[in-house]
């Protein structure tokens, strides 16, 4: 019983053991390329992009750290720079509407920099021809949940609002 016991002990303990190892692999993985992005900014005297990449390995480390958080894969990595890209926006329309160009310019710089991170979104007409391809009769109104999720399958970097605008353009009713 005793011999039992040991032995499911050492196998959870084995099994945790790689768990901890590959996520920790992944994460340095990353972690070192963020850090070789920034080096290299520096180097070549692109302040600006070195503070990007700053803002971006503090918003993965805070993802990553977060309570109940989830491992930081690449749909995260997404969400959370377009997200970033998001909040320059907002910030970059305040400050042009209470003339602050100097400040907007900055917003837009960042948000420009974070853009290039972001894989190639399709575009609008791309969804509509696959959208029209797989529906030629169109769509009903409780279909509309799994063609965005069809939609978004095939492209993970489409935008959702962009995507539920024409998934509802081609519904009938």
């Amino acid at each position: 019983m005793q011999s039992h016991f040991k032995a499911q002990i050492v196998s959870l303990a084995l099994f945790l053991l790689i768990n901890v190892k590959t996520h920790i692999i992944y994460k340095l993985m990353y972690n070192s390329e963020i850090n070789k992005m920034i080096m290299t900014s520096m180097k070549s005297g692109e302040k600006e992009k070195a503070a990007v990449y700053r803002l971006l390995k503090s918003e993965f480390l805070k993802f990553t750290t977060a309570k109940n958080a989830k491992p930081l894969d690449d749909a995260a990595e997404i969400q959370i720079i377009r997200k970033m890209v998001k909040e320059r926006q907002e910030s970059e329309k305040i400050y042009l509407t209470n003339n602050r160009q100097d400040l907007a310019d900055n917003e837009k710089a960042e948000y420009s920099i974070l853009e290039t991170l972001l894989p190639q979104a399709p575009s609008n007409d791309e969804i509509d021809a696959f959208i029209k391809s797989s529906y030629p009769d169109g769509i009903e109104q409780k279909q509309m949940g799994a063609v965005i999720k069809e939609v978004k399958e095939k492209w993970s970097s489409a935008d959702g609002k962009v995507v539920s605008d024409l998934v509802r353009s081609h519904i009938t009713k």
